[in-house]
């Protein structure tokens, strides 16, 4: 496996901070072998909105595009996204899932009662800043643990794997998937322990295949089978979440041919919410070819 870029953001650091943590952080990302591609202040008087989410996203997407210049098959094959917010106690940390969390790798930092922290002092926003690092070195170290688990789950067990499931098309046996990868990042799980308990999900399966929301199952094909649902590039007349969700999956690559092919039981099967805006299939298509970032052909 190469070793990919690792691009990280950083979000949520309190603006008293940020010069003194962005420099410090610098270093770490030097020796942890990451990029800090977004350093994003957040006030810890205020609750993580959608619009502050939001302005991440497109901060990221900005810098994705500006990461060399690939051809449409090999578009952010050698990357790595991990996004890591300070953790609240205000319950607003699920906004950085619900953006996030089926094209980055989402984690926190753990620092105890951080909203009572004082930095009005030099040496007080010194001691915060170490407490922050250490942290956030903790948290690098066991994301790139569990990216490399990812990684092999996506390109060596694609025909298995629940991690490249389609997560509108699906429905909601993927709201498990992204639990439990939530909660493994959440408590820094051992990448083997998680691997193990995704295996044993109990979503809904048609013998081998996975069988999502009214029944329609999900065969994929092999290695050497036909794969021919390239996923999307920025010139595209897509989202640039469509172009993301295409290529990358919790923050690792996969291949942007993957695709299920879904045979179409009866007529309510032919609407699909799509990547971007919903579809409905002709009457006389007999099957789907459904992508993992729910693109749909």
């Amino acid at each position: 496996m190469t070793v990919p870029h690792r691009l990280l953001a950083v979000v949520g650091v309190p603006p008293e901070i940020k010069d003194q943590f962005g420099m410090a952080f610098s270093k770490l990302a030097s020796k942890e072998l990451v990029k800090l591609a977004v350093l994003s202040s957040y006030s810890l008087g205020l609750e993580y909105t959608e619009e502050y989410a939001d302005d991440v996203y497109n901060r990221i997407v900005y810098k994705l595009k500006g990461h060399g210049s690939a051809s449409r098959e090999s578009l952010l094959a050698n990357i790595n996204l991990i996004v890591l917010f300070l953790q609240r106690s205000d319950g607003s940390d699920d906004v950085w899932f619900n953006k996030f969390g089926v094209e980055a790798f989402v984690t926190s930092m753990l620092v105890p009662q951080v909203a009572d922290m004082a930095v009005h002092t030099r040496g007080q926003r010194g001691s915060v800043v170490n407490r922050l690092i250490n942290d956030a070195r903790s948290a690098i170290r066991h994301a790139k643990r569990m990216l490399h688990m990812i990684h092999e789950d996506l390109n060596g067990r694609e025909n298995k794997t629940c991690l490249l499931l389609p997560p509108k098309t699906f429905g909601r046996g993927f709201i498990q998937v992204r639990r439990r990868m939530q909660g493994a990042a959440t408590n820094r799980e051992d990448p083997s322990r998680c691997a193990k308990s995704l295996k044993t999900l109990q979503i809904a399966k048609s013998g081998k295949y996975y069988r999502g929301d009214g029944g329609l199952v999900y065969r994929s094909p092999s290695k050497a089978g036909p794969r021919h649902a390239l996923g999307p590039v920025w010139q595209d007349d897509h989202e640039p979440s469509c172009v993301i969700r295409g290529r990358l999956r919790f923050g690792a690559p996969y291949d942007p041919r993957f695709h299920y092919d879904c045979e179409i039981p009866n007529d309510r099967h032919r609407r699909f919410p799509g990547c971007h805006e919903p579809l409905r299939l002709p009457s006389g298509r007999r099957h789907a070819n459904c992508a993992p970032n729910d693109g749909v052909r």
